[in-house]
């Protein structure tokens, strides 16, 4: 698999987890552009001081930066340019970057966006989402089937995300989230 991007929708589901670093390491690393760190990346967690309340705690992306798990890009070249222009008239500044520099540079982009994914593929750009990004952490590290669940339901908690029905690993998904 060549080089990958990642935009924040799909950043913020990865730090949900609570298994970023796993994750990430699993998937070989992320490039992230600066419109996507630009953003104001929060992730939902369970209060300290109440357990049963969610608050907003901020992502800080340092340590992986740091560790070169997250490696930081920003577009190049007036063609990479002209495709965030033309990208950021339907997309926010990190989605339309991820695209424009994985269009310009024949990267996939990590997005679970559903108008950012349309773009992507008429644009014939290759791409990635959450859930397989889960199931290459699987096939690296072979979790348990309860540590599998507990980072879905975590991710859907805290990150408000599941794939849609028309997601192929959909039924895989909800199998897992939905039983005790």
């Amino acid at each position: 698999m060549s080089e990958r991007i990642i935009d924040a929708c799909c950043l913020i589901n990865l730090y949900a987890s609570g298994t970023e670093d796993s994750i990430i390491s699993a998937c070989g690393g992320f490039w992230v552009p600066t419109q996507v760190q630009n953003e104001a990346l929060l992730v939902r967690r369970f209060d300290e001081d109440d357990p049963t309340r969610l608050v907003t705690r901020d992502i800080h992306l340092n340590d992986a930066i740091a560790s070169g798990l997250i490696q930081t890009c920003q577009l190049e070249g007036q063609d990479e340019t002209d495709a965030f222009v033309r990208f950021a008239m339907e997309l926010d500044d990190g989605e339309a970057s991820c695209l424009a520099i994985a269009m310009s540079r024949g990267w996939f982009a990590a997005t679970d966006d559903r108008k950012a994914r349309r773009i992507a593929s008429e644009n014939g750009i290759a791409l990635i989402g959450t859930p397989e990004l889960i199931q290459r952490w699987i096939d690296a590290t072979s979790p348990s089937e309860a540590a599998v669940a507990d980072v879905l339901k975590k991710i859907e908690l805290f990150a408000k995300f599941r794939p849609r029905r028309s997601d192929p690993l959909y039924g895989w998904w909800v199998g897992l989230t939905e039983t005790d």
